[in-house]
């Protein structure tokens, strides 16, 4: 009898001639790999450097930036899309500023109070009518 007569050969026991060898795969092209989603994509796209110049002075920034550079710079050059399209950016990122009144405001505001309370205690002239 012969060596490979001897192999036992069954479950998880393949013969020794069909098995691969060693540090040979028999998938050469690997796993493949996981397909990025758009989400991702986007952001990565977006997050590519992009040279500028500005003022004379160039520089690099994200595409993102350069995209809201342009976006704003034709929202206040009066471009209506881009006026909506800013316009509901800071009210969804809340970059609206709240007003808190200083001390002229709140003088203003008392003298208004002030002003309609007095109005308030005049008596009504009768309408001749």
């Amino acid at each position: 009898m012969s060596e490979s007569e001897n192999e036992e050969i069954g479950y998880k026991k393949p013969p020794k001639a069909s098995q691969w060898p060693q540090g040979k795969s028999g998938n050469k092209k690997g796993r493949p790999r996981k397909t990025k989603d758009f989400e991702k994509l986007f952001d990565q796209e977006l997050s590519q450097p992009i040279r500028i110049t500005e003022g004379g002075e160039t520089r690099m920034i994200s595409r993102r930036e350069a995209l809201l550079k342009k976006l704003i710079g034709n929202a206040l050059n009066n471009d209506k899309t881009a006026l909506k399209l800013v316009f509901g950016l800071m009210k969804s990122h809340h970059t609206i500023e709240e007003f808190a009144p200083d001390a002229g405001d709140r003088e203003a505001l008392m003298a208004l109070f002030e002003k309609a309370r007095l109005e308030d205690q005049k008596p009504e002239e009768p309408c001749n009518g």
